[in-house]
Parts: structure tokens; C-alpha cells; sequence
């Protein structure tokens, strides 16, 4: 009795550290699972936190570069404004003082004309003085029409002058002539006479 009641004590035994065994064994082969999974989440962690940090590396380096070039690009862009204003200031008083200079030659070449159309009319040439006037007037309307590049200011100071150089000649050339003319028709009858 005590043999068999020994035995079957032992079989109860073996039976629990049996199952104790396998419990520790499912646990082991769970654990070394766990294990290599956590190992192999590591080594992507790592290995992407590598590449991120060299990604961050060279987007601060890009960053750095940029914000040099903006510094850089942002000086030209104040310099080239200066530059700009500077050239806009230089071509408007060029405009201005090429405008005043050429009413001046209009003035000077309405006198010229002016002067020879008189001459002539005081030589007894009465056509002769108008074709003056009018060649110079042909001239100057020709003058306003060929050249389709000047500006809208440039036009229209050059239409005045015009105006002004044909008003002015044509007026002198009907009033003064008159006097003059008169004046040599009375020497001329008082030499004859």
C-alpha cells in the first residue's frame, strides 16, 4: 500500500512539474518571440532615427544656405531699387532738357525761316518767301510723322512747337512784309516820279 501510494504520488508529481515545465516552456518560446520582435523594432528605430537625423542635418544646411541667399538677394533687390529710381531721375531730366532744347531749335530754325522767307519777300521773290515757309512747314509735319518710336510727350511737344514755329512765321511774314513792301513800292514810285 505505502509502494503504490508512493508511486502514484510521484505520477502526481511528475504530472504537475510536467505541466509546470511546458507552462515554462510556452512562456520561454512567448518571451523569445517578444524578444525578437522588440530586437528587430529597435534596430528600425534606430536605423530611421538615423536617417532622420541625417535628414534634418541636411535640411538645416539647406535652411543655412537659404537664408543666405535670401539676405544676399534681399541687398540686390535695395541696391538695384536705388539703381532704378537713379535711372528713372536721369531719364525724365534728360526728356526734359532734350524737349527744351529741341523748342529751342524749333524757335531758332522758325526764325531762320522766318528771316529768309522776309528776305525774300523784300527782294520782290513773294512766292519764292512762301515756298520758304511752306517747305520748312512740309518738313516739320514730315519730321512729326516719320519716326513712330518717340514717346506720347515727345509727339505732342513736337506737334506744339510746330504749331508755334507755323503761327509765328506765318504771322511775321503777313505783317512785317506789308510795311516793308509798302515802303519799297513808295521809294520806287517816288524814283520814278
Amino acid at each position: 500500500m505505502t509502494t503504490e501510494t508512493a508511486t502514484d504520488a510521484d505520477v502526481e508529481k511528475v504530472k504537475r512539474r510536467q505541466a509546470k515545465a511546458e507552462h515554462a516552456a510556452a512562456a520561454l518560446d512567448t518571451a523569445r518571440a517578444r524578444a525578437t520582435t522588440t530586437a528587430s523594432q529597435h534596430d528600425q528605430a534606430v536605423e530611421a532615427l538615423a536617417q532622420e537625423r541625417a535628414a534634418l542635418k541636411t535640411a538645416q544646411k539647406d535652411v543655412k544656405k537659404l537664408t543666405k541667399q535670401v539676405a544676399v538677394r534681399g541687398k540686390l533687390v535695395k541696391s538695384l531699387r536705388k539703381d532704378r529710381r537713379s535711372a528713372d531721375k536721369d531719364l525724365a531730366r534728360l526728356q526734359d532738357d532734350t524737349e527744351q532744347r529741341l523748342q529751342k531749335l524749333a524757335q531758332a530754325q522758325a526764325k531762320v525761316t522766318a528771316d529768309d522767307a522776309l528776305s525774300e519777300l523784300e527782294d520782290g521773290k513773294a512766292k519764292a518767301a512762301v515756298r520758304t515757309v511752306k517747305s520748312t512747314s512740309t518738313r516739320s509735319s514730315a519730321a512729326r510723322k516719320a519716326p513712330a518710336r518717340k514717346t506720347s510727350t515727345t509727339k505732342r511737344t513736337a506737334g506744339k512747337t510746330a504749331a508755334k514755329k507755323t503761327a509765328a512765321t506765318r504771322s511775321t511774314a503777313k505783317k512785317t512784309p506789308a510795311r516793308k513792301t509798302t515802303k519799297t513800292a513808295r521809294t520806287t514810285t517816288a524814283a520814278k516820279r
